[in-house]
């Protein structure tokens, strides 16, 4: 089973599910900003996924860090949540839960193995890179695609796609560590297939990148998706390995302080 994150996917976005949406009512124009959006919005609006795998550090010398992650992401009335937990090779472990409301707001909350209790994240910390990689925590969720101000640029062509363009800028009361997050959407699938970030506080743009995208029970996912940092050496790879788009998650499911699913082996060196 292959699942997509938001960057996440993201960018689940964003760590999720890209289900396929390829209707258009007769008054809209397949690339018109409400078209896109109600797309994009939708795919989120979908999630029930609850998946595991891997979260790779690769250096610039091809030398790994494998940490394992178990990843689960729903969309309640109230808004998407999405459950992140990080093991790394010494068996430390970090969880985040997402919280992203309709108006674009999202929290996010830590806890890490011996912590008391769960601490709430301010958004300058959200640009931390989890467990050494180029992912952030916000990453994990699409809330870019819910944020004020929304911009469609002229189609391009990533690769051989044929995408439409959508560039997302935050507006009051929707934190987040990015000024803007463009992102590339393949015009046949729906799905994302290229990302690009740029951090407020002028770090160099991020880029995000979805591999091996194919239709799975009606939905067309990407398993890996590769994040790298502009003029910086090494990449990280986040690798979702085994699944399901149809978890029928619950809000018991999302409890930060109890212990997550297995996420698999033991990372490897």
């Amino acid at each position: 089973m292959r699942l997509r994150s938001r960057f996440a996917v993201p960018l689940l976005a964003a760590v999720v599910v890209s289900a396929a949406s390829n209707s258009q009512t007769p008054a809209q124009p397949a690339g018109s900003l409400k078209t896109i959006l109600a797309a994009a919005r939708g795919r989120v609006e979908k999630s029930d996924v609850r998946a595991t795998g891997r979260l790779v550090a690769i250096a610039a010398n091809g030398a790994r860090i494998n940490n394992n992650l178990a990843l689960a992401s729903h969309s309640f009335p109230d808004g998407l949540r999405t459950l992140v937990t990080i093991t790394t090779p010494d068996h430390k472990s970090i969880r985040y839960l997402l919280l992203q409301d309709a108006a674009g707001h999202t929290t996010i909350e830590a806890f890490r193995q011996g912590d008391a209790a769960p601490v709430k994240l301010p958004p300058e910390r959200w640009g931390e890179g989890v467990a050494g990689t180029a992912f952030y925590p916000e990453d994990f969720a699409d809330g870019q695609f819910f944020w004020s101000k929304q911009t469609v640029l002229p189609p391009q062509k990533y690769g051989a796609r044929d995408c439409f363009v959508l560039k997302s800028e935050p507006g009051p009361g929707q934190p987040s560590v990015y000024a803007a997050v463009t992102t590339w959407i393949d015009q046949k699938t729906g799905a994302p297939v290229y990302v690009e970030a740029v951090p407020k506080n002028g770090d160099p743009k991020k880029q995000f990148v979805f591999y091996g995208i194919e239709q799975i029970g009606g939905a067309w996912l990407s398993r890996q998706v590769e994040a790298k940092v502009v003029g910086k050496s090494g990449s990280s790879m986040l690798l979702l390995e085994h699944g399901s788009p149809h978890a029928h998650l619950q809000r018991k499911d999302f409890n930060l302080t109890t212990p997550s699913q297995s996420t698999g082996s033991n990372p490897g060196p």
